[in-house]
């Protein structure tokens, strides 16, 4: 079965769409291949005028992961700007994220008293309608850590949707009245794995969890003997493993088993006692498929 989705929230709404959550992805490292930055306008962006907007106090630590591919832009570098669009005057940029790698962790201040917050993700190089992928909102109290996936979307028959038209997750690691899905486990490792960003590239996909050398696949937290959870959709499933470095694999559900070579993967996770950890699957063609480890800031 697969599990529903606690943590995350989902939106494809073409170039120009938001995303906006309710009240509450080979081997590579976290911030490979980011560039994190801190200007205002230029770099085709920005936006033109003065900003008059005067920020709020509260402040967030969100880190941004790039695994949008469609057939327009397979595996795209992404700009990430905060801010309302690329005519906001108050818009800034973040950083530039290439295809399969994240960020770093980026501290934040909302934009208003009340804690809004909004920032876009564009195909590189401009932040004019047609390189839009999605925006995204939130409003934060103070505090909060946040990653936030950028992926690629199914577009609709007959839609007005961009090329770079896509969407995104977003997953709350702190502020355990929001999600519960990400908690640290005492004394085991926690390993949480999504393969949403592969949803439209592997149609109907569907896998389990195993570790490299053991026959036995991984049991998802919740799960019993009889009734098994698999990864797919856009549902994120937590795993507990003993303290060590595991090798992680991706085996097909059908038939079920975790033995001999992956379907994606392998990639190594250093599961220290109360560690949590992010794995996603990403990839611009099913022959083509990795894992992405993003270890979590405690």
């Amino acid at each position: 079965m697969f599990a529903t989705s606690v943590i995350l929230l989902l939106a494809a709404c073409g170039g120009g769409g938001s995303s906006k959550p309710a009240s509450a992805p080979s081997n590579n490292s976290g911030d490979a291949g980011a560039t994190t930055t801190t200007s205002g306008g230029g770099d085709g962006g920005g936006g033109s005028g003065s900003c008059f907007t005067k920020p709020g106090t509260q402040t967030a630590k969100v880190r941004f992961v790039n695994l949008f591919t469609n057939t327009a832009y397979p595996s795209t570098d992404i700009d990430v700007w905060q801010g309302y669009g690329g005519t906001d005057p108050c818009a800034k940029k973040l950083a530039t994220v290439k295809y399969g790698s994240a960020s770093d962790y980026i501290d934040v201040t909302a934009a208003d008293s009340s804690g809004n917050w909004a920032a876009g993700a564009y195909v590189t190089g401009s932040t004019a309608d047609d390189h839009k992928i999605i925006d995204q909102s939130e409003t934060w109290k103070g505090g909060e850590q946040v990653t936030i996936v950028f992926m690629g979307s199914q577009s609709e028959a007959g839609s007005n949707n961009a090329p770079s038209s896509g969407a995104d997750q977003t997953f709350y690691e702190s502020h355990s009245d929001i999600n519960s899905t990400l908690d640290a486990v005492p004394g085991k490792g926690l390993i949480a794995i999504g393969a949403a960003s592969i949803e439209y590239v592997v149609k109907d996909g569907s896998w389990n969890a195993g570790i490299v050398g053991q026959s036995k696949c991984l049991t998802a937290v919740g799960d019993t003997d009889t009734e098994k959870t698999s990864i797919g959709g856009t549902s994120l499933i937590p795993y507990t493993v003993d303290p060590g470095t595991v090798s992680i694999g991706l085996y097909l559900s059908d038939p079920g088993t975790c033995t001999g070579t992956p379907a994606i993967g392998p990639a190594t996770v250093t599961a220290d006692a109360g560690s949590r950890t992010l794995v996603f699957a990403y990839g611009v063609d099913p022959q083509n498929l990795e894992l992405l480890v993003l270890p979590v800031a405690s």
